[in-house]
């Protein structure tokens, strides 16, 4: 059974503080229940009355390169340090597993939630926030866990085999990393806008062609995927900033170009000559367009500025750059973007299936 409260005040937050910056659309009612298709297979033993799925939230978005809506059924759950174990993100990921399977064939949630025009797929994304901000363990411990020294066994693990995924279905996990990381990059983006640099509504996601992946569809503001958003870095390609004078006359504020949010620890140069090299066969880095970046990992090398600076020199050493050429590279921003942790939900959602 869906939950009141909680679930729709974290939800509506979800929607429009965070996932809104990356274009997505929260499609449908909050907080409802459908019926299983599927009673004999999902329907706890102990379990008399009919069985029903939860629906907590639903976005959904164009996949450039799939030319595809994509419905993310989402799961929202919180918990503080001490709450959180393997077994209850096992159970969660199991609910979720039998209601994308019963969601794709379902009337009553394709009435509610199908309401894009075009082909789809559903998809499974489950959102845990750690609400207190206290759990310092990599939420992924969960999966893959490390013996203590002096214990005599690893910790309990999520079994991934017990999750009953249908054939080609996904589960997408954001997790509090992931979450902090997005809401750093919100965050700035909306400074960035307040100082005037940064248009409010004119910007998409940048998605190149590659060889095996083609950008089928022709909106000029693209969102941001699920697997972008989990990536290394994303791009984001931005219109000029420009306002309007009380004479009618248009101000240019500042010039269009890129923003690319950088997402690793930055512990090394040959990551910014990665980095440097792919914008390059992006046609991003190409002597023309102003580029911004923007580290917002929330854990960083120390020596991470010095190391970006050390591959913009072995960069234009190894290509032969001339000195036209050099400034250029060193007129690319590099900004290291202070953490964002708090949020808007101090309390518990409950984990009970």
């Amino acid at each position: 059974m869906a939950e009141n409260g909680p679930i729709e005040r974290v939800a509506n937050i979800v929607s429009s503080k965070l996932f809104s910056k990356f274009k997505w659309k929260q499609v449908g009612p909050l907080n409802q229940d459908f019926p299983c298709r599927k009673e004999d297979e999902h329907k706890p033993k102990t379990k008399t009355q009919s069985h029903t799925h939860p629906v907590d939230i639903v976005f959904a978005y164009k996949d450039p390169y799939l030319n595809r809506v994509v419905y993310l059924n989402t799961d929202l759950k919180s918990y503080s340090k001490t709450s959180i174990n393997s077994s209850k993100v096992e159970g969660a990921l199991k609910s979720l597993a039998h209601t994308i399977d019963c969601a794709s064939n379902s009337p009553q949630w394709k009435t509610k939630y199908d309401i894009i025009h075009g082909p789809s797929e559903v998809r499974g994304m489950l959102f845990v926030y750690n609400h207190d901000n206290l759990s310092t363990k990599d939420f992924y411990e969960f999966f893959y866990p490390t013996k203590k020294d002096g214990a005599k066994r690893k910790p309990a693990s999520v079994k991934l085999d017990r999750i009953e995924l249908p054939k080609n279905k996904q589960i997408h996990l954001i997790e509090p990393s992931l979450i902090t990381y997005m809401m750093t990059v919100v965050s700035d983006m909306n400074e960035m806008t307040a100082e005037k640099v940064f248009p409010s509504d004119s910007y998409g996601f940048y998605y190149p062609e590659l060889t095996l992946h083609k950008v089928l569809v022709s909106d000029e503001f693209l969102p941001a995927t699920i697997e972008l958003i989990s990536a290394p870095f994303m791009i984001l390609k931005h219109d000029k900033v420009i306002e309007y004078t009380a004479g009618g006359e248009v101000n240019e504020l500042y010039p269009e170009g890129f923003v690319v949010y950088y997402n690793r620890r930055g512990e090394e140069d040959l990551e910014f000559l990665y980095l440097l090299d792919t914008l390059s066969k992006y046609q991003v880095l190409n002597r023309r367009n102003k580029i911004r970046i923007r580290v917002a990992s929330e854990k960083r090398s120390a020596s991470i500025r010095s190391n970006y600076e050390r591959a913009l020199e072995k960069y234009a050493f190894d290509w032969g750059y001339d000195e036209s050429a050099v400034e250029y590279l060193k007129s690319i921003e590099f900004h290291i973007v202070p953490t964002t942790k708090e949020f808007y939900c101090t309390e518990e959602i409950s984990w009970e299936i």
